[in-house]
């Protein structure tokens, strides 16, 4: 048996004790010299693999922030911490650099059922197409076959209007159009086009596609999709760039409203994710071979000495963490499009730049790992988001399963979709609803209410509690096309969250909605040309200004420079905390307006370029939604919509979310409700009760 130092002694395995708890700490490389040279073949190869971390962001913490930048890790930070995946074929050591969760090592044995520290990892091929990767996914298959969730819920009633057939034999391929009672099966595909196709259905080459071209005419994005459908059988697929017609506005719309029912009935969806536009081949990416570190005989078995391996930890997919700005992502975590086709599937296969990933509803696995349960004990472990709130870019088939939950875990759901969906890029901005059409279509079948632009009516008037999340990865210009009222979070590009609803002692502050949208299309969930809100409420006055210079809320994001809005309403001041630096999320870049009133006076509006340089004062609007109170503690706060009136004064456009905390100090743990509710009351003295319409 291999010597190793005490601190790699504690690393083995025993009968009773799953691991020790051993830690290398923080060791400098000094002493992993020493030991080495001492005998310790384990500080050797942790020696050998500092390469494989690559480069990483060390963060300083300077004043009051911090600042990054890129570097070697070196073993003064390494660490290495408890395994991840404890599976019935064993247990891996993780190694990573001191506070740093994404950069990390596993290393693991290549074979061998006998205890060991380093694990027995399921291998995974040189390339998707290995033997490997096929036997992998043919389990996941006939594992997803036993799972009563995932199953087809009734007969296939509804195919897509065109799929297209696969003559294996003959190597072509021939657009069919379904009818009626047909019922056969097929799988679709999810795919980035990255520009524009070579090869694409048109009216033009309509009749052509239907009497067949042959297979090596296709991009290679689809050529793979062809070989993996018929590996497993299946003679159809729907792609959506030869299924619907490229030139005809009119079947796009048909088409595109149809998304929900094309993916959900598919037998399985392919995602190529690691292709960034269809000229790539996801079956024949290479791979990163795992470092082969030497022979190892830790097991006290006397066994014959076997090899242990290192490889980076996988990042992408089901191993991302985090927010998706600072995650490894694969092409298709980009795109907006495809975060409905992964959603709406029953199931799904991932061809990931490192692996092969699965999704259904029951679970979600990999390659690395092998087929564990996706609300298993090992998966909480290995992923950490078995039984947490899932990660953005994480969602998946299960995601629909909340869907039959509350009202309010359902709609919790949907904007945590609507989250995740916000933060991917659209080729076409148009798109912005249409593309989340599907989405929209699936939850009206739990949630019955009208949908007004990205809003449901059964979530008002907590759904517009919406803002942009300020990060300096997100765009914060108005799109340059109309694409829904100001009222929707699709009427804006960047990250979208939402603050809780009310709860508890909190009261909405308006009353008496109704909301009118105008469809663009047939489609009641898709693109719309207009629409506004109107609602009963305190309307209150007050100031914006802008500086480019002030340390706030970054914004300007088309040049880069830092800036910061603030707001001030008269008759609040002395009931709101925080005056010197109140919170404000504004939704877009925002400009001065003049004469928006009939008097003349100068306002705020949303703008599709960014703010030039210092203005202001210029007069805004508060329009309070929620006021939250409590009477233990004497506090309470309030959100408002901040909003700017439009040209010719007789409705409002919304500039941004408003949430700040009332300054009852002097009342906690004092008074009655009768004071606080004075108080209350006396904030609302300080507006203008008015019907208030938003477009």
């Amino acid at each position: 048996m291999a010597e190793r130092c005490k601190l790699c002694s504690n690393l083995v395995i025993d009968e009773d004790e799953p691991r020790g708890t051993g830690l290398h700490g923080a060791p400098y490389v000094s002493y992993l010299e020493e030991s080495h040279k001492n005998g310790c073949r384990f500080c050797g190869y942790l020696l050998q693999i500092q390469h494989l971390f690559g480069t990483f962001v060390r963060w300083n913490f300077i004043g009051e922030s911090y600042s990054g930048y890129c570097d070697r890790p070196t073993f003064e930070s390494l660490k290495i911490s408890d395994p991840t995946c404890p599976t019935p074929r064993g247990e891996r050591i993780l190694v990573r650099p001191f506070q740093v969760w994404h950069k990390s090592l596993e290393i693991y044995r290549e074979h061998s059922g006998l205890p060991s520290p380093f694990g027995i990892p399921i291998a995974v091929g040189e390339r998707a197409d290995s033997a490997s990767t096929w036997a992998f996914l043919q389990d996941c298959l006939t594992w997803c076959a036993t799972h009563a969730s995932c199953a087809q819920e009734g007969p296939l009633r509804l195919l897509p209007t065109r799929l297209l057939h696969l003559e294996s034999s003959a190597g072509v391929v021939s657009l069919v159009e379904t009818k009626p009672g047909d019922a056969m099966p097929y799988v679709a595909l999810s795919h980035c086009w990255g520009g524009d196709l070579p090869v694409k259905l048109t009216t033009a080459n309509y009749e052509f596609f239907q009497r067949g071209l042959p297979r090596g005419c296709l991009p290679n994005t689809f050529q793979d999709a062809v070989t993996v459908a018929l590996r497993f059988d299946i003679a159809y697929i729907w792609i959506d760039a030869l299924c619907i017609i490229q030139d005809d506005p009119g079947d796009w719309a048909t088409e595109a409203a149809q998304m929900a029912n094309v993916y959900s009935n598919a037998h399985f969806t392919i995602s190529a994710a690691s292709s960034k536009d269809g000229s790539i081949s996801f079956l024949k990416q290479q791979r990163t071979m795992p470092l082969v570190l030497g022979l190892e005989d830790d097991t006290g078995l006397h066994s014959p000495p076997e090899q242990l391996l290192a490889r980076k930890r996988l990042e992408t997919g089901i191993h991302s963490y985090g927010k998706v700005f600072d995650a490894t992502l694969d092409p298709t975590d980009l795109r907006g499009w495809i975060m409905q086709e992964k959603v709406l599937s029953r199931r799904t296969m991932i061809f990931s730049s490192e692996e092969v990933q699965w999704e259904c509803q029951k679970a979600r696995v990999c390659e690395c790992s092998g087929t564990t349960s996706w609300d298993s004990d090992a998966d909480q472990q290995m992923h950490g988001r078995a039984s947490q709130e899932p990660r953005k870019a994480s969602h998946g088939p299960a995601s629909l399963e909340t869907l039959r939950s509350s009202p309010e875990q359902r709609h919790e759901s949907w904007y945590m979709l609507v989250s995740d969906y916000t933060l991917r890029s659209l080729t076409k901005e148009t798109d912005k609803l249409v593309a989340f059409s599907g989405m929209a279509s699936k939850f009206s079948s739990y949630d019955k209410s009208a949908y007004y632009a990205g809003i449901w009516e059964s979530s008002l008037p907590a759904g517009l509690c919406w803002y942009v999340y300020q990060h300096h990865r997100v765009q914060r210009l108005l799109p340059q096309s109309y694409i829904a009222p100001s009222f929707s979070w699709a009427s804006v590009k960047g990250n979208v969250d939402t603050l809780p609803a009310a709860s508890g002692d909190s009261t909405w502050a308006v009353n008496d909605l109704s909301v009118n949208v105008a469809l663009a299309t047939a489609d009641p969930h898709g693109a719309v040309h207009s629409g506004s809100i109107t609602l009963n409420g305190v309307l209150m006055t007050g100031e914006m200004r802008y500086n480019s210079s002030w340390v706030g809320v970054r914004v300007n994001r088309k040049s880069g420079n830092a800036g910061a809005y603030t707001v001030s309403f008269k008759g609040t001041v002395e009931f709101m905390s925080n005056q010197e630096s109140p919170q404000f999320y504004h939704d877009c870049e925002l400009v001065p307006r003049g004469g928006a009133d009939a008097n003349g006076a100068a306002t705020v509006a949303r703008s599709v370029e960014a703010s030039p340089t210092s203005w202001g004062p210029s007069m805004v609007y508060l329009l309070p939604l929620c006021v939250a109170g409590s009477t233990t503690s004497g506090g309470g706060g309030m959100y408002g919509l901040v909003l700017g009136r439009r040209s010719g004064g007789s409705s409002f456009e919304r500039l941004g979310l408003f949430p700040f905390s009332f300054d009852f100090e002097e009342f906690q743990g004092s008074v009655g409700m009768s004071a606080y509710q004075e108080r209350i009351w006396a904030f609302f003295a300080a507006g203008t009760p008015q019907v208030v319409v938003i477009e």
